[in-house]
């Protein structure tokens, strides 16, 4: 008798780890049927409904939702979630409290055999959904932290250090508490994405993202400019003001 297929969707925002993944299933785990790539969380949501797939290999660090996120799409989970990152320190945060395993890239086809092995044994739906539970609990604990990639580091921000982001051509600088800063290897339009879900953070010029709970002054005079708690005057852009002006006041 032949053996049953598993279906999976690929969630990751780098269309080459896609496609490694991709490689690697193909040549390792020839069990797996891949229905669907998807570069985010809405694409994997909707992928998820049309297809109703056995596994989600899910990456953690997105932009916009994180993988973590796609939980809130999905309060009963009826498929097996294999979750990737390339961020240990920031997985296990999360995964120290639960049962649930994850891979961290690059991936180890041992690791990845095994990860399928554990999805056959097919565990009872309940169990599982506690399990996930707990990786909502403590992911919600994190929420306020990103992973931030450097050229030799990975940084570990917290939200509400960060004052402002400004692009720095295809890098961004973040603007810390206590006069710190970090140039990071992802433009502001990453940021941007990031960041959308997070009503602290607006976007005031092509260039500035700002936390408004840092900001000091507004001026009115020469086009409008804002003044950072940390001394940094910034511009804000003419279709920005209106908006700008109504998130102060609703702070």
């Amino acid at each position: 008798m032949p053996t049953k297929k598993l279906t999976a969707i690929l969630v990751d925002d780098e269309e080459k780890a896609r496609n490694m993944l991709q490689i690697l299933l193909d040549d390792h785990c020839p069990t797996v049927e891949v229905l669907s790539h998807c570069k985010n969380v809405p694409e994997t949501v909707a992928a998820i409904h049309k297809f109703s797939p056995d596994i989600v290999f899910l990456d953690i660090d997105m932009p916009g939702y994180s993988g973590f996120q796609l939980l809130d799409f999905f309060p009963e989970v009826n498929f097996e979630i294999i979750f990737v990152t390339a961020f240990s320190e920031y997985a296990l945060q999360a995964f120290r409290v639960s049962a649930l395993d994850f891979l961290l890239k690059p991936i180890d086809i041992d690791q990845l055999i095994e990860a399928i092995a554990k999805v056959k044994k097919n565990q009872p739906r309940v169990i599982y959904n506690k399990q996930l539970d707990l990786i909502r609990e403590n992911t919600q604990k994190i929420s306020n932290t990103i992973a931030v990639n450097t050229n030799d580091a990975i940084s570990f921000v917290k939200l509400n250090d960060l004052i402002l982001c400004e692009a720095d051509r295809a890098y961004t600088k973040l603007m810390l508490s206590n006069d710190r800063q970090i140039v990071a290897s992802k433009s502001i339009k990453d940021f941007d994405e990031m960041l959308a879900e997070n009503s602290s953070f607006f976007r005031v010029h092509r260039s500035f993202i700002i936390n408004l709970h840092k900001v000091s002054q507004y001026t009115k005079s020469e086009g409008g400019n804002i003044t950072m708690e940390n001394g940094v005057v910034i511009p804000i852009s003419r279709d920005a003001k209106a908006n700008f002006i109504d998130k102060m006041e609703n702070i």
